[in-house]
């Protein structure tokens, strides 16, 4: 008991508010036409519906990390700490041979012949989400440098993405690591069919928690793939990030607005 309260006590000095130990700002390392995003110790998440390109944007900005300072792709540029410029690519979704098809995405997209060094990349879709989860951590503890973490996709850390308690302790846990390893964590999650909304408790967890929450739509009839702010804490939102896949090279275009649909009228019996 007297161990359990030396704990407590240690804990609640360490989180005291000390006016001369003031952290310094976290620097923003990942943008989209300059507006802030994400930065060290926080979370954002890439959400759509399957089947929506969410990997390819999510590819595009890992791929961003890898081209000179001030350039980057559609619009979007991260950039990482030149002491920790490690990035960890975690998948837990794709088969084998599409793993290594969003790896070369990645290559391609930053006009590169192979994946540095300092991008390690690994595919779990065989792994329960307590074993993901250890996994992820373990590489943290192991590669100090690494100061982006790319998650594809979150639903499979949690057993039961509707489990209030399980998808608040996976919340918790994003929120410490990104904290405690001083990382930008960049999630991957989908939205449900019906509302539209990111799904179960996992979802609306992450949504409140997260620095920047974005929505990756199909517009079938302009043939677009667009990226587009849901939630952003930071600079406040940027414009649509429209692609388009020409013979399997995918480019940024001009944003096209979806045309509304026309309500059909009910027939009176």
């Amino acid at each position: 008991m007297a161990n359990d309260v030396r704990e407590i006590t240690d804990l609640l000095q360490a989180r005291r508010y000390d006016a001369a130990n003031r952290p310094p700002a976290q620097a923003p390392i990942f943008t989209i036409q300059g507006k802030v995003i994400g930065c060290l110790q926080s979370y954002i998440v890439f959400s759509g519906l399957p089947k929506a390109s969410k990997s390819t944007f999510v590819g595009a900005a890992a791929a961003s990390a890898l081209v000179p300072p001030f350039q980057g792709i559609w619009g979007m540029k991260l950039q990482l700490p030149t002491d920790r410029p490690r990035i960890g690519y975690f998948d837990t979704e794709m088969s084998s041979f599409d793993f290594y098809r969003q790896m070369d995405k990645i290559i391609s997209l930053a006009d590169k012949k192979k994946l540095p060094d300092h991008f390690d990349a690994f595919t779990m879709r065989e792994d329960m989400p307590s074993k993901i989860r250890l996994m992820i951590e373990q590489y943290l503890i192991d590669n100090k440098d690494c100061s982006c973490l790319i998650v594809d996709g979150l639903l499979d850390l949690c057993l039961d993405y509707n489990d209030p308690k399980e998808t608040r302790l996976v919340t918790n846990w994003l929120k410490r690591i990104t904290k405690q390893y001083d990382i930008l964590l960049i999630g991957v999650l989908h939205l449900g069919k019906g509302q539209g909304e990111t799904l179960g408790h996992l979802g609306s967890n992450t949504d409140r928690w997260s620095q920047a929450t974005m929505i990756v739509e199909k517009n079938k009839d302009a043939g677009q793939f667009v990226l587009k702010p849901k939630y952003i804490r930071s600079d406040g939102d940027f414009e649509p990030v429209a692609i388009m896949n020409f013979d399997g090279r995918w480019s940024q275009v001009p944003y096209i607005e979806p045309v509304p649909a026309i309500p059909t009228k009910k027939s009176k019996n």
